[in-house]
C-alpha cells in the first residue's frame, strides 16, 4: 500500500481507488503514468494541481519502492526519438 495520502484524490476520483490494489506491480506504475500523460490528442483536461501532485507523489514513491518497474528512461528515449530529438 502506498504511504502517500490519496484520500482527497480518491474522494474526487473514486475510480482511482484501484491503484492501491495494484500497488507494487508494473501495471500500477503504468496506470499512474497513463493518468499523467495526454493520450487523447490534447483533449484531456488534466487533474487539478492538488490531485496532480498526489499522482506525482505516488509515481515517485512507487519508483523508489519498486525500481524494477521504472521504465521512464526507456520511455524518454522512445518519445525523444519519435519526435526527432535524437538520432
Amino acid at each position: 500500500m502506498p504511504k502517500t495520502d490519496t484520500s482527497r484524490l480518491i474522494a474526487a476520483f473514486p475510480h482511482l481507488a484501484n491503484i492501491s490494489g495494484a500497488w507494487g506491480t508494473r501495471e500500477c506504475r503504468q496506470r499512474i503514468n497513463r493518468l499523467m500523460t495526454d493520450t487523447r490528442g490534447g483533449a484531456r483536461g488534466g487533474f487539478p494541481p492538488e490531485h496532480a501532485s498526489a499522482l506525482v507523489s505516488l509515481l515517485v514513491e512507487h519508483d523508489r519502492d519498486f525500481p524494477a518497474f521504472d521504465d521512464s528512461a526507456r520511455w524518454l528515449w522512445w518519445e525523444s526519438s519519435r519526435r526527432g530529438l535524437v538520432a
